[in-house]
This record gives C-alpha cells, structure tokens and sequence, in this order.
C-alpha cells in the first residue's frame, strides 16, 4: 500500500510543478524586479514571489496560493533586514503582525517598534508598542479592528483611555464611542537624601614669629655713701 502511495505522488509532483509557470519582470536596465510563478491553468500567482529594488537586493518576499496572498510576507530594508512581517489567510491579514525600526542597533538588528495581532483582516486582541530599548510605550486593546483600550506609559504616569460603544438616536448609525480618560501618577519613593558632613577644616599653621629680643638693662647711676658716683 505503501508502495502504491509512493508511486501516486511521484506521478503528480511533476504534474503540478508543470502546472506553474515562472514569470520575471525587468525595469528598462533589464535588471530583474520581480520573479514569481503563476498557475497555467488559472493564470493566477502560485507558490513564492520576490520583489527586487534598484540596487538588486530583495524588498519584498510573499507567498501565493491560488492568486491570494497565504502565510507570512515580508518587507526588507536596504541591507535586506526584515522591518515588517505580515501574516496572511486567504488574502486577508490573519495572525501575528511585527514591525521594526529603521535605525539597527550595533549588532546590526533592528529594534521591534510594534507587535499585535489580525484576526480576519482586522486587528484583534492585544498590540504593544516598544522604545528602542525595549521599554513599553502603549497597551493596545482590539476589538474587530477598533481599539477599546490604550495604556500609554509616560514618564510622570499612566495614561489609560477607553472606548465604549453607546446608543445614540442622533447619530447616523444610532450610537457612538463613548471616549474615558484616567490618570494614575507614579508612586515614587523619595530617594534617601545624603547630607554631606562638613569636612574639618585645616587649621593653618601660623608662622612662626621670632620672639622680640630682650632690651638690655640700662645701668643706672648713683651716689655711693662716700660721695663716689657709682654704676648700679
């Protein structure tokens, strides 16, 4: 049985790859732009398709089946890093979604700036957006393609709006989004604040002063009791 199988689908691989057709396009220099493969039968894209650019290096890779767009897409930048990655079903966008920077870091990657999800074409679910480093910038919630819910990080606090559907019987289609804003500050801690001690002072040394030399004793004269002038 095995065998039988094996036999079957050596016969239809050739049938199938004979199915499609490779096509090229070329700009006026005639350097290739685009090189795909179309169905013979339906003169529809099939299988993988690349865009190039001016310079020759790819900017686009994309997946066909039966002319809609299947799988994952990508967009490449000049040095052919990828900065968008779509998810496509049936020609619709369905599942993940990631887009990078433009600017790379020192290893030569490029920083994720968005990470969200599609459901059906439209997005669904959660969505974050990131600073270079990392670091969350906004929480995004969907709901069949409109946001419902942005948490903004900002650096004196949160930032969280809200979108709820209401009735309304003035609008045109009998209701509208209510929209809610709410702040929350951060909790710092007041950093423990160092007092510096004064350093001692240095006393200065005082320089040193010659003591004043002792006036010498000016004898006096006098009267002996002889009447003889005496040195006393």
């Amino acid at each position: 049985m095995k065998q039988v199988l094996l036999l079957v689908l050596l016969l239809l691989s050739p049938a199938a790859s004979y199915a499609q057709e490779k096509y090229m396009e070329h700009d006026a220099d005639g350097k290739l732009r685009v090189l795909g493969y179309i169905n013979k039968e339906t003169g529809k894209k099939e299988g993988h398709w690349i865009a190039y650019g001016s310079n020759g290096r790819k900017i686009r890779e994309t997946d066909y089946k039966n002319g809609e767009k299947e799988g994952r897409e990508y967009d490449y930048d000049d040095a052919e890093r990828v900065y968008t990655m779509r998810t496509f079903r049936n020609g619709l966008l369905d599942g993940p979604y990631l887009q990078y920077y433009d600017e790379p870091f020192r290893n030569g990657r490029l920083p994720l700036y968005v990470r969200s999800v599609y459901r059906d074409g439209q997005q669904e679910g959660m969505a974050y957006v990131y600073e270079c480093d990392g670091t969350i910038l906004h929480r995004r919630r969907y709901e069949q393609g409109m946001m419902v819910t942005d948490t903004s990080y900002a650096h004196n606090g949160i930032y969280i709006t809200s979108w709820s559907r209401v009735t309304d019987p003035t609008a045109f289609d009998g209701y509208r989004y209510k929209e809610v804003k709410e702040f929350t500050p951060y909790k710092y801690r007041p950093a423990a604040i160092r007092q510096n001690k004064t350093a001692p002072q240095r006393r200065h040394a005082q320089p040193k002063r010659d003591k004043p030399q002792a006036t010498p004793k000016k004898n006096k004269l006098r009267v002996g009791k002889n009447g003889t002038i005496e040195v006393g």
